[in-house]
């Protein structure tokens, strides 16, 4: 039993490592709106736009024109 409560306060602590580790970008646009994207922005060559998953979870697609700044928090 001794043995699970540890293997279980393990994973747990790996767990709440792996958030720490996660960067967020704030993405500011021409307009004045900030997004904050949980990881790096993917940009897309063919259709000049970026792609990211913001604080809410919901799918995001930019305009590279759009973008004013982006920057890791």
């Amino acid at each position: 039993m001794k043995r699970f409560f540890t293997l279980v306060m393990l994973c747990i602590f790996a767990f709440s490592l792996t958030a720490c580790f996660s960067k967020k970008y704030m993405i500011t646009t021409n307009t004045g709106k900030t997004y904050v994207a949980n990881g790096s922005p993917e940009y897309d060559v063919q259709s000049e736009t970026y792609k990211f998953e913001d604080d809410e979870g919901k799918k995001v697609i930019l305009n590279q024109e759009d973008i004013e700044v982006i920057k890791e928090q």
